[in-house]
């Protein structure tokens, strides 16, 4: 029971591990994308400071409960669970410090001496490319994710040991279920 219950824990922070992806899918409107914009870098402090706070509560449990532990599966869920808070620590500095994809857009384009048409027509092309940018990224996501799952599912089935076996599968897991998350 010990171990599901390490294993389900594990998968959920593994299945919110990615990354959130706030998206301007408004009217390519300056004024519409300058209050996106500043929202969206409040909402980035926020989720950086919640991602490292989770990040480091999950590397503290994980270190802790490796050592803690005496069983092979175990311990590798728990080191499994302090290099995913580790991750989310990077990933909340990552948000707390550099913000998003548009703050460096919206930057340029705001210090400018572009006028408030020119700035619309501009916003309009970033905005179609983009789109098509993100779409490409979302695949090659889908694709990454499965290729994984399907190696470690792979690896599951050729093994002999079964506390190894369990790992591969719950790493085949983990990422059949990253691959389905980024396909919606």
């Amino acid at each position: 029971m010990k171990k599901w219950l390490i294993f389900f824990c594990t998968l959920l922070i593994a299945a919110t591990a990615h990354s959130k992806e706030g998206y301007y899918d408004g009217a390519a409107e300056w004024k519409d994308f300058k209050t996106f914009v500043q929202q969206q870098q409040q909402e980035d402090e926020t989720l950086g400071l919640s991602y490292m706070i989770s990040g480091g509560v999950a590397t503290i449990g994980g270190v802790y409960g490796y050592y803690a532990a005496e069983d092979i599966f175990s311990r590798g869920m728990f080191a499994i669970t302090s290099t995913l808070g580790i991750a989310a620590i990077g990933l909340g500095a990552s948000y707390y410090w550099t913000g998003n994809e548009y703050d460096s857009f919206y930057y340029a384009l705001e210090g400018s001496k572009l006028t408030l048409a020119e700035r619309n027509q501009v916003l309009e092309r970033y905005l179609e490319k983009e789109k098509h940018e993100r779409e490409n990224r979302r695949w090659i996501r889908v694709a990454t994710h499965a290729l994984i799952a399907a190696v470690n599912f792979y690896s599951a089935s050729r093994e002999t040991n079964g506390d190894a076996r369990a790992i591969f599968m719950f790493l085949g897991g983990t990422n059949a279920i990253l691959a389905v998350t980024y396909a919606f």
